[in-house]
């Protein structure tokens, strides 16, 4: 496969009055890098933070593209790991990238889905841009939740109407966003003739919580700390909950659309966590917000008021973030303050 080698062009050390960057958080330092020209998603660092993998859609009169991006932090250059006239062979009626996963700083997994029913996960030696395997999936397989569905309805049989497996109950709330911690879950079983409220369910022992009572709304994931439980939820407004010693108290509110919504851990070291809390869909312009949970105070990463993703580095302090421009989503690579 040849590369075509691209000179970043758009390097800068502050942003432009185009963009729609806010006032500079505590949080993040200069501008090191920035890609302004293209509409950019997935941001993801290898694990040195050398490498940044991103998607460019490419969109014409009939159909949507990508091609696959690799940003060299230390030699400030672009390159393509796979072009556009590549990619089109995984299209049925589109190709676009849904996941990026670093195997190693030479190694990157993608998936690309193909505008249907399938999606292809392509593993590619960055070092030298060749595709070292490619795995095809149609539909959505085997249920990766029902061995744990069925440990849960062993547990708690009483779950389930009259006549329904509890089995199926619980498989019903495992495919939606859950929140896994060591020998238990968290979970909204969202299925039809049972509550809506929000449970933790040990694992290893027959022990259930109700947490919150949430009628007509949807649980939109979260993470687990040392000591805590932080997850989103709600109906007409969403709301970030902790969860500590069986005391549950909201951390912020906002307006949005529950079912919409959900949370992404993106990096965690010890009690302090790096997170998305995703309001839009990914082709939504909007504004998802970033966080620091620092395991007390939930700090914003608050750089651009129409933040699509970010992902961050902590050994290398770097922080890259994809944000609306217009019809397109820019991304910016800045300093990361905290330690």
């Amino acid at each position: 496969m040849k590369a075509q080698r691209l000179l970043v062009l758009a390097l800068s050390a502050t942003l432009n009055s185009e963009t729609a960057a806010t006032a500079q958080t505590s949080l993040t330092g200069r501008t090191i890098t920035q890609l302004s020209v293209g509409d950019y998603v997935w941001p993801r660092f290898s694990p040195s933070g050398r490498l940044l993998a991103v998607s460019q859609v490419l969109v014409d009169s009939t159909e949507e593209n990508t091609q696959i991006l690799i940003l060299d932090m230390r030699r400030r250059v672009l390159d393509t790991l796979l072009a556009a006239n590549a990619a089109a062979k995984y299209a049925v009626y589109k190709a676009y990238v849904r996941d990026f996963q670093w195997l190693s700083d030479t190694s990157l997994l993608a998936w690309i889905p193909d505008g249907d029913v399938g999606s292809t996960a392509v593993t590619f030696n960055v070092r030298t841009r060749r595709i070292l395997h490619e795995e095809h999936h149609e539909g959505d397989g085997e249920d990766p939740y029902q061995p744990l569905a069925d440990s849960l309805a062993h547990l708690y049989p009483e779950v389930a109407p009259s006549g329904v497996s509890p089995s199926a109950v619980f498989g019903s709330g495992l495919a939606w966003p859950t929140v896994r911690g060591r020998g238990f879950v968290l979970l909204q079983k969202r299925y039809a003739g049972v509550d809506d409220d929000v449970w933790i369910y040990r694992l290893d022992r027959r022990e259930a919580t109700r947490i919150l009572p949430l009628p007509r709304g949807s649980l939109a994931g979260g993470f687990v700390t040392g000591r805590d439980i932080i997850f989103a939820a709600g109906n007409d407004t969403l709301a970030l909950y902790r969860v500590r010693r069986g005391r549950l108290e909201p951390l912020m509110r906002v307006s949005v659309r529950p079912q919409r919504a959900s949370v992404a851990v993106r990096a965690q070291r010890g009690d302090s966590v790096w997170f998305l809390l995703s309001l839009h869909d990914s082709y939504e312009r909007g504004n998802n917000r970033a966080f620091l949970y620092d395991g007390e105070h939930l700090l914003p990463l608050a750089d651009y008021d129409t933040l699509a993703d970010f992902d961050v580095h902590l050994p290398t302090r770097r922080v890259a973030f994809v944000y609306w421009n217009g019809q397109q989503r820019h991304v910016a690579v800045k300093e990361l303050l905290t330690r």
